[in-house]
């Protein structure tokens, strides 16, 4: 059966056989053909991309980092969650998620803290009833979900921020962008971001025009999904009129995408392939930067969703200069700048995501040490500690309470 789950992943690989496989789905499941590759492959369909190489089930992934003890590591750098922030009085926050999810690390990040949390789910019928009671001092939205309620967050978003006083975090523009890359490609138009070069078209002849006289190869993205699953590299006219037809005629299914209903249909988002860039992770949470450069194995197409990445290697003053000036500008509370360098040494941003894959106690290494850069008065400055635990909630959940208590000295001064 090993064998079997190993050639469906690979042949999930093209995108006509996905469509095939989203249409049997329903029977496979009810066969519980579904349940037992599950039991094969240690978790979801989805699993079965995961990159074998990736450690699991350890505190952190070392990848590059040699010679690093872990429990000698764990016991000289873990932090004081309570010097992160000033707290001066007992805080309530709600959540409002997909309440189907693990929130065990909102839940720790709070009790690590001393502040009371409350659920709210995005399902809930009575939702805006229990939100227009709501005690709490803020909100986090988390649309972590399916297609369909990620949608519904969005919706929701907006009404919470013209229709009620709620104070919600990451902000509402963090929150527009979030998997939304046709928006977030607007968005780097508008404000004049470096980018590569992105087009939009919502119909097939606008598409096939473009086609005709673009240089190839091309990258094609879908407006939602992470680590890769909706991005093709289309290296010739032939197939990227193929792809155009599908979209504006039938319908796409990322990969790792087995129900139908969340298919990609009538658009095509089109990105200018960049020759020989080289990619890095930069992550900001609150006053907290990490980061490092992303990497893939030389079978691998994308740096996304490859598994790997370099923390020998983190991001250089410039680097970190050119994503500060951008969340400074745009006031980002938290957001991860997946960040390509072309061969100039230009920095691009390829992907802004204000919620993202977070799973180690430290995302940055300088000289094998396990760290944090902050912005102090413009000078760059390490902290040595295991600073982005719970998913980087932790580190949000200070920087939210940073933010009302700034905003509690101003009243007070205002009333002085």
């Amino acid at each position: 059966m090993k064998i079997i789950s190993g050639a469906l992943s690979k042949v999930l690989e093209f995108r006509y056989f996905r469509v095939f496989f989203a249409n049997i789905y329903p029977l496979c499941k009810k066969l519980k053909f579904i349940e037992l590759l599950r039991k094969l492959n240690g978790g979801s369909i989805s699993d079965m991309y995961v990159n074998k190489g990736v450690q699991k089930n350890l505190p952190f992934r070392t990848y590059d980092i040699e010679n690093l003890n872990i429990q000698e590591t764990i016991d000289r750098y873990t932090i004081d969650p309570k010097k992160l922030v000033k707290i001066d009085r007992k805080y309530k926050f709600g959540f409002l998620v997909d309440t189907d999810i693990d929130l065990s690390d909102f839940r720790q990040a709070c009790k690590a803290l001393d502040a009371d949390d409350t659920y709210y789910d995005i399902k809930d019928p009575d939702l805006f009833k229990k939100l227009k009671m709501s005690d709490c001092d803020g909100l986090f939205i988390y649309p972590f979900s399916n297609v369909f309620l990620m949608s519904v967050f969005h919706e929701i978003t907006c009404l919470i921020e013209t229709e009620t006083d709620l104070k919600v975090y990451p902000s509402v523009r963090e929150l527009n962008i979030y998997e939304s890359k046709r928006t977030l490609a607007s968005f780097l138009l508008i404000n004049g971001i470096p980018h590569p070069a992105t087009s939009v078209f919502y119909d097939f002849k606008r598409a096939r025009a473009f086609f005709e006289t673009c240089s190839y190869p091309v990258v094609f993205k879908t407006h939602a999904g992470a680590s890769a699953t909706g991005v093709e590299i289309l290296k010739n006219k032939k197939a990227a009129v193929r792809l155009a037809k599908q979209m504006f005629f039938k319908y796409y299914l990322r990969r790792m995408e087995t129900e139908k209903r969340s298919a990609e249909w009538g658009y095509m988002l089109i990105q200018k392939y960049i020759e020989g860039a080289k990619e890095y992770r930069v992550i900001k949470a609150g006053d907290s930067w990490f980061g490092y450069q992303k990497w893939k194995e030389e079978n691998q197409t994308f740096f996304s969703g490859s598994g790997l990445c370099r923390y020998s290697v983190p991001p250089s003053e410039d680097l970190l200069n050119f994503c500060h000036a951008i969340a400074k500008k745009y006031q980002f509370t938290t957001m991860c700048f997946d960040i390509f360098q072309n061969e100039t040494g230009e920095f691009l941003v390829n992907e802004l995501q204000t919620w993202f894959g977070s799973y180690d106690p430290t995302e940055l290494y300088v000289k094998n040490i396990p760290g944090r850069y902050r912005n102090i008065e413009g000078i760059w400055t390490f902290e040595a500690g295991l600073y982005n635990v719970y998913g980087s909630n932790l580190l949000r959940l200070a920087h939210f309470i940073s933010l009302l208590n700034e905003e509690a000295t101003v009243h007070e001064m205002q009333l002085s």
